[in-house]
């Protein structure tokens, strides 16, 4: 027999303290404005983040500066007469004259105590010296430097340690999210797990579905609004080899029906009801997003790429036998991956709005998919400015009769294949309306005239709609 005896331990063993949560609802914000991960971390070190209630749920570099710049400002008005000591303080109450460098908001306890004049200005020199080194170190931080350099023990005493904490969040941004598993580290810097991409994409639908002010009650609990699946309607009998579904109400009443009100209810396999299984229909999506010069207006591309995430998040939670693709235009159509979405942004280099391309790529995307009810999702601001031209790519604007006429007959290609389409117009200009509208003409799809803050909720409305009409 092995006997194995523990002693107890010198000095007390130190438990790992719960990590703080990574505030991924202000990640989920900032993160498609920038082009990389390491970028919106930056953003959210340096500005923090404020909620749509307009609640600051993270503070930053540049919150940490105005509190020193509102205490030197209080400071400064505080100053005493050269002639006159300052007053001492009882307890934990405000000083009534005099110096006082006890600031309730920014958590400072330094207080004058019986002093001269001089040793009062002295101190109150050495105070101004700390927060000016304090404030140094964190301008540098802010454009860059190493978090490291900063003294967290002068932090607190200057700031609080309400204000340190909200510190050591900021520095920990990156530890938090490679420890709770939203980010892993690649050979270019910090990139999202499909856990975080997860999470993100949630935060975007509950923004998206958040019942608005002025939804009547009826409508905000309504189904079309609800994130939770269909419930199966109704009941039948037991047949042998279906799973445990069973509506245990019905089967008890089924029982009762036949024996009467006598106990015990002896129950029967014919008494037996089970949930109708939900018929499903599978669905191949692709969703186009024009990336052209012009979607910079109004952040029209942040909202696109919004959506995207959005709908895979929703296509992998509850239609999860659907498919989906993404596919970004500008001069060229090429498709992209889920990952990659939150990072893309308007081509600058090539800016044209090569439609034609778009429409071939979804098809040959959409073509694999064999069974499935097929759609398109064009999410555009405006009209076709370039098409192929015996390989070679040919440009005008305003769009060419011939780059219009390609445009339509892609349109009208999709159609013959049987691919459902649907147009989300950002734009208002009525050369742009009109084209659209002879688009879906072409291809009996249909055009929604929306602003960039309204897409998601269209957008998504509009799949899960169809998806009820399909099945």
């Amino acid at each position: 027999m092995k006997l194995i005896h523990y002693q107890p331990t010198r000095e007390p063993i130190k438990l790992n303290e719960p990590q703080v949560p990574f505030p991924v609802e202000a990640l989920s914000q900032v993160i498609f404005q920038h082009t990389s991960l390491e970028e919106a971390l930056e953003e959210l070190r340096r500005e923090g983040y404020i909620d749509l209630n307009g609640e600051k749920v993270l503070k930053g570099i540049k919150d940490l500066l105005k509190i020193i710049k509102s205490i030197r400002k209080e400071t400064c008005n505080n100053q005493p007469p050269a002639e006159s000591p300052p007053s001492i303080a009882d307890g934990d109450g405000p000083v009534k004259s005099g110096v006082s460098m006890n600031n309730n908001s920014t958590g400072g306890s330094a207080r004058f105590l019986s002093l001269s004049p001089q040793e009062a200005l002295s101190l109150s020199a050495d105070h101004f010296y700390k927060l000016e080194s304090l404030e140094k170190d964190l301008k540098r931080v802010y454009w860059g430097y190493d978090l490291n350099s900063i003294d967290e023990k002068l932090l607190e005493e200057l700031l609080g340690t309400e204000s340190l904490a909200n510190w050591q969040i900021i520095k920990r941004l990156n530890p938090l999210m490679l420890g709770q598993g939203l980010a892993e580290q690649g050979s270019s810097g910090l990139k999202l797990t499909s856990l975080g991409m997860q999470k993100i994409a949630w935060n975007i639908l509950k923004e998206i579905f958040k019942p608005r002010k002025n939804d009547p009650l009826s409508r905000r609990l309504s189904s079309e609004l609800s994130m939770e699946p269909y419930l199966t309607e109704g009941t039948r009998p037991y047949r042998f080899g279906d799973p445990p579904l069973i509506d245990t109400c019905q089967s008890l009443l089924n029982a009762i029906k036949r024996t009467g009100t006598r106990l015990p209810v002896q129950l029967k396999e014919s008494d037996f009801a089970v949930f109708k299984k939900e018929i499903t229909s599978r669905s191949a999506t692709v969703i186009l997003l024009d990336l052209s010069k012009s979607m910079r207006f109004e952040n029209r591309y942040i909202a696109a790429k919004k959506v995207a995430i959005a709908l895979f998040e929703l296509v992998r939670k509850r239609y999860p036998k659907d498919r989906i693709a993404v596919v970004g235009f500008s001069t060229k159509a090429y498709k992209i991956k889920n990952s990659e979405v939150p990072f893309l942004t308007w081509d600058e280099t090539n800016p044209y709005t090569n439609m034609e391309e778009a429409l071939d790529v979804s098809q040959k995307i959409l073509s694999i998919h064999k069974g499935y009810r097929r759609q398109v999702f064009l999410i555009t601001d405006g009209e076709p400015t370039a098409h192929r031209e015996k390989g070679y790519l040919f440009f005008q604007f305003p769009p060419h009769p011939k780059t219009l006429f390609k445009t339509l007959k892609r349109f009208k290609i999709l159609s013959q294949h049987n691919i459902d389409t649907s147009i989300f117009l950002l734009s208002e200009e009525k050369e742009r309306v009109n084209f659209v509208h002879e688009m879906a003409r072409r291809c009996g799809g249909r055009v929604f005239h929306i602003q960039a803050g309204e897409l998601g909720r269209c957008l998504l409305m509009d799949y899960i709609k169809k998806k009820i009409r399909w099945i």
